[in-house]
């Protein structure tokens, strides 16, 4: 056991390793010199000769910052930490200042369409498909599924279209991080390199957010929730300027644009660097606790699945919508919440972070009250007159099984060719074929499943990672000890290829089951890219007790053992974000209950660094920024984060 600070990191195995000339004329000389001057004399003068600075260091007013890491603190202080943070606030983004950018080059906002990360690996089409094991096959669990087309039931159905979700560093072609965990792997939170340079942390700009009363239980909404994660997008030039982008913002070369979607009802839109709004929010009047989805083909729309009904009226209007960017407009709302058609038509909350086949116009989103829909966009984009259209033809899926003890699909589908993973409300992990809307098995897990899973491909073969909550185990109502399961399992096949388990804690309250706060595997999963391809990374929420304690775990791959682990003070939903410097170094990002940004070594497990989001950081009083239970995002060396206390906020990496 190795002790540093107040974090433990625990060593139990050995990481592997992975294995001319021309002569030209003296005019034409001339005049590209004279060319190149001019040039840069515009931009100058467009810069005004200088460029905005950051404000403090890392060690500026407001921030912990390196050092110590905040001590535990006792249940009932977090409990009216937890409190505190679901109290109403004040909706609509208040005026607070925001502290310029660092002035920089353009070069390092640029990694081209495809995520360098993800490039260099060996992509295979061509699978070895065994035969899937017996327990898991449909027919051995009762499975019932229902396909429609409208009101229709289909007796068959093959897509007309096959669908061509396969490498993920394809799945879409402008930069950015276009939704949950970036593709339809699920296994990209951050798009390009990091420089790391001091391997520290700085907080440089804050956004506010506001909240709004539930539908039916005793708090209210505020800030961003679970999963909650921004999106990014570095558009195309000749798409920005069609958009209502501020002015200032649209002249912006490289540009990328932070779209987050808030519990308060409404869709904000940042500049990542300088976190000045880039246009107006949109304001939906419903809350949003999941991921939104920009369309990866970097055309102007925006999918955003609702979170609950409208404030105190259950059984109001529920479901997801799709805006056109170009005006933000709205251009389809698909009703979920009163779905006759489903087995679950009391819920239709779509939290679930959409994918899109940029091939061939089709939408992917799972829901709450347990179907699947599918559509074909038929997008009409004209570039030149500036308008964009979708007329959707869905065909919708619905299932049951005798392992179905809850319907509906909270997390995000993970997709590989036209495979579709999920994980359910009864704790199974399912795979349905999208072209034949046909169940090719489902598996019961030990507990509860809201995480979604995590593909990776080994020479020709594909993997499934996913894991579960504590919530399930044991029939006691409070508080009480577990095990966090972690699986590795052919994806493929259905077997198990190894199972481990990491103790935690959870609360199941003993009147309302909506007042639980569940502990265990609450986050999505990293796979380690380049060097680090055989670790696999978890968080693990409530290890030291209810509402205490969480733990960073590297996994083997090959063998499922446990590589290090990285223990901190306090609980998080949030999802761990894996960023590479050019070297292909992995830095580990974290966040956790009291608003703090751990920095952590891929190689070794060691924190390096880590402050807390403050709100007000830029003034004589600031406060903490509240619980994260958001997932975050990176762009470059920029990572973008909500927490329930309604802020938003820009950190530098440095």
């Amino acid at each position: 056991m190795k002790k540093t600070g107040n974090y433990t990191v625990r060593k139990t195995g050995r990481r592997r390793s992975g294995s001319t000339g021309r002569k030209v004329l003296l005019t034409s000389g001339i005049l590209l010199v004279a060319f190149s001057v001019i040039v840069v004399a515009i931009i100058l003068i467009g810069d005004g000769g200088q460029g905005p600075v950051l404000s403090g260091s890392g060690s500026s007013s407001g921030f912990v910052s390196g050092g110590e890491e905040l001590s535990e603190v006792s249940s009932e202080d977090l409990s009216q930490e937890s409190a505190d943070s679901l109290m109403p606030v004040s909706s609509g983004i208040e005026s607070i200042p925001v502290s310029p950018t660092p002035a920089i080059t353009h070069g390092p906002m640029f990694f081209g369409q495809k995520n360098p990360v993800l490039l260099g690996g060996n992509f295979n089409r061509t699978l070895v498909i065994g035969a899937v094991i017996s327990k898991a096959l449909p027919a051995s669990l009762n499975f019932t599924s229902v396909i429609y087309k409208g009101n229709q039931v289909l007796q068959a159905y093959n897509r007309p279209d096959a669908l061509t979700f396969y490498d993920p560093a394809d799945y879409s072609s402008v930069a950015g991080v276009l939704g949950f965990r970036g593709n339809n792997f699920r296994n990209s939170p951050s798009f390009g390199y990091t420089s790391m340079k001091e391997k520290k942390l700085e907080q440089i700009w804050e956004r506010r957010m506001g909240g709004m009363p539930s539908s039916s239980w005793d708090f209210s909404w505020s800030g961003t929730g679970w999963t909650g994660q921004p999106v990014m997008i570095q558009w195309d030039e000749d798409v920005r300027r069609i958009m209502n982008l501020n002015q200032d913002k649209k002249n912006k070369e490289g540009l990328v644009e932070v779209i987050t979607a808030a519990m308060d009802g409404k869709i904000y839109f940042y500049d990542l660097q300088d976190g000045k709004e880039t246009r107006p929010a949109i304001n939906i009047g419903v809350a949003v606790k999941g991921t939104p989805a920009i369309d990866p083909r970097g055309y102007p729309l925006l999918y955003v699945g609702q979170g609950d009904y409208p404030p105190k009226t259950p059984g109001g209007e529920m479901g997801f919508r799709v805006f056109n960017l170009i005006d933000q407009s709205l251009l389809h709302f698909q009703n979920t919440g009163k779905e006759t058609r489903s087995y679950r038509n009391s819920w239709g909350a779509s939290d679930s972070s959409p994918l899109i086949d940029a091939e061939t116009d089709t939408l992917i989103y799972p829901c709450e009250n347990g179907m699947i829909y599918t559509a074909k966009l038929n997008t009409v984009f004209d570039k030149q007159n500036g308008t964009i259209s979708i007329s959707p033809e869905f065909v919708d899926y619905k299932y049951k099984s005798s392992a179905t003890t809850s319907q509906g699909i909270e997390s995000s589908i993970a997709i590989y060719g036209s495979l579709g993973y999920f994980a359910d409300n009864s704790g199974a992990i399912n795979c349905v074929d999208l072209n034949t809307m046909k169940p090719m098995w489902s598996k019961r897990l030990d507990d509860d499943n809201d995480v979604t899973p995590v593909l990776q491909q080994e020479g020709d073969k594909l993997f499934l990672y996913c894991g579960t909550e504590v919530d399930n185990q044991k029939p006691i109502k409070g508080v009480y000890k577990g095990e966090a399961y972690v699986y590795k399992i052919d994806a493929l096949t259905g077997e198990t290829i190894w199972r481990n388990s990491y103790p935690a804690y959870t609360y199941n309250d003993p009147e309302r089951s909506g007042n639980d706060i569940n502990g265990g595997i609450m986050g999505s999963f990293i796979i380690g890219k380049g060097r680090y391809s055989n670790l696999v990374l978890v968080s693990i929420c409530m290890t030291e007790g209810y509402s205490s304690g969480n733990t960073i775990a590297a996994f083997d791959t090959a063998t499922g053992d446990l590589v290090w682990d990285y223990k901190m003070n306090h609980y998080s939903w949030g999802s761990p974000v894996d960023v590479y410097d050019s070297n292909g170094k992995m830095y580990v990002l974290m966040t956790d209950s009291v608003s703090q940004v751990h920095l952590v070594d891929g190689d070794t497990g060691e924190r390096l660094h880590y402050i807390q989001i403050m709100k007000g950081f830029a003034g004589a009083e600031p406060v903490s920024g509240g619980n994260i239970e958001s997932s975050a995002a990176v762009f470059g060396d920029y990572l973008v984060v909500g927490t329930r206390g309604g802020v938003i906020a820009g950190v530098r990496l440095r």
